[in-house]
């Protein structure tokens, strides 16, 4: 056999075993989901899981991209992200899970070795740590080898995003803070862009809180009421357990009716649908049956408003809930009013109550309800809109703000 017989058998026994192998590679990938069906699902899941991290910039983001699908995919009853601080828990879950167990067992450190959850370490700071926990599956057994394989990469893709939402909650709490220290109106024409960041940020925060409430508690309290009703239905009861039962049925009904109410303060959807006037006429409406005083509201002439964008009307809506807000918890009114014009061009607002007032040289530094915003952060919606805030008030004579936007430039915020 000489060397061309050797080189030409050489070369095709590299070409039919790099066939067979590529062969072979190519059919175990394409029959994968049929040969591994579990590896398949396993890696299927992992590799949009991935993928999705990326857009993570909150904790619903947390439960919606990763929970929901380890969850679906493990077949478990539920899972949950805990974030361990000094001296709280907080706990994203979804499905059936213990979240009072969860805080026990994370704070007494017994998550180790526990007989019913798995429990994985994601991260570990200064000022937290933070851990996924998985229940059984469906069938009451723990995971298997591969999927706590499986979970192992998943907690070392969220060690980022976790990291990046940590480092978004505190960049946002010191925006604010530096948001309430604002300067004065000449000067802060400069930092507009940052006011309008600022807002844009609280308005998703709002959102994003409504929606949670909606879509859970009062979704839950809903079949909550169901099942008592039907309970009513189904058993004969003596007239005390049927009062018993039908006062639980009203108290949910109450808390369900109060909950829809913060949804819509946080999320004022009316704006869009009947505009700001009735959208604040009704909001008034609303609120007197739980204010301690009159409340009084005109419009004249102000339809204009409705014409300019959704911006403007939502800044508006929110400078209205913070002023009530500082009326229910400082004014010790017993009348409070609003007031609604166009004059010249300029939309106005007036606010009045004859409570117990205070010195209006102190405004700056006044807290103006319970979202924490003040009057700083109420001037610079108003800054944002081009607008003007006076303030009127003596101690023991009440308070006037006078709030005016020039119509004709707010469609250009």
């Amino acid at each position: 056999m000489d060397a061309r017989e050797i080189v030409f058998i050489l070369f095709g026994s590299v070409f039919m075993l790099s066939t067979v192998m590529y062969s072979a590679e190519y059919f175990t990938t394409r029959l994968e989901r049929f040969l591994f069906p579990r590896k398949y699902v396993l890696q299927t899941a992992l590799k949009k899981i991935s993928k999705s991290l990326g857009a993570i910039s909150s904790f619903r983001d947390l439960k919606e991209i990763v929970l929901v699908d380890i969850v679906k995919t493990l077949q478990v009853r539920g899972g949950a992200i805990v974030f361990q601080y000094e001296n709280d828990t907080e706990i994203i879950d979804e499905g059936e899970i213990d979240t009072t167990e969860i805080k026990e067992m994370i704070r007494s450190s017994t998550w180790l070795h526990h007989p019913i959850y798995t429990c994985i370490e994601i991260n570990r700071h200064e000022e937290y740590a933070s851990y996924l926990v998985i229940t059984s599956n469906k069938a009451n057994t723990l995971l298997g080898k591969e999927e706590v394989q499986w979970l192992h990469l998943i907690t070392s893709y969220l060690e980022v995003s976790l990291e990046n939402v940590h480092l978004i909650r505190k960049l946002t709490a010191k925006m604010q803070l530096l948001a309430a220290q604002l300067p004065d109106e000449q000067s802060a024409q400069d930092i507009q862009w940052f006011r309008k960041i600022m807002f844009e940020l609280q308005e998703e925060e709002r959102l994003r809180i409504a929606a949670d409430l909606h879509d859970t508690t009062m979704q839950d309290l809903f079949f909550l009421k169901r099942r008592f009703v039907a309970l009513l239905d189904k058993y004969a009861m003596n007239k005390e357990d049927k009062e018993h039962l039908n006062n639980i049925i009203n108290f949910v009904e109450m808390i369900n009716n109060s909950l829809r109410q913060s949804c819509f303060e946080l999320n004022p959807f009316l704006l869009k649908e009947i505009g700001l006037i009735e959208t604040v006429r009704t909001y008034l409406d609303k609120e007197a049956y739980h204010t301690p005083f009159e409340i009084e509201f005109k419009e004249e002439g102000a339809s204009s408003i409705e014409s300019k964008d959704l911006t403007t009307k939502r800044h508006i809506f929110r400078i209205i809930q913070e002023l009530l807000n500082n009326a229910k918890k400082h004014s010790q009114a017993s009348k409070v009013s609003f007031a609604m014009t166009v004059k010249d061009h300029r939309f106005c607002l007036t606010y009045e109550d004859d409570g117990v007032g205070f010195d209006s040289t102190q405004v700056p530094r006044m807290e103006i309800g319970a979202s924490g915003m003040g009057v700083e952060q109420m001037r610079g919606r108003i800054l944002h809109l081009n607008g003007k805030l006076e303030c009127d008030s003596r101690r023991g004579a009440g308070v006037k703000f006078f709030i005016t936007i020039p119509v004709r430039e707010v469609m250009s915020v």
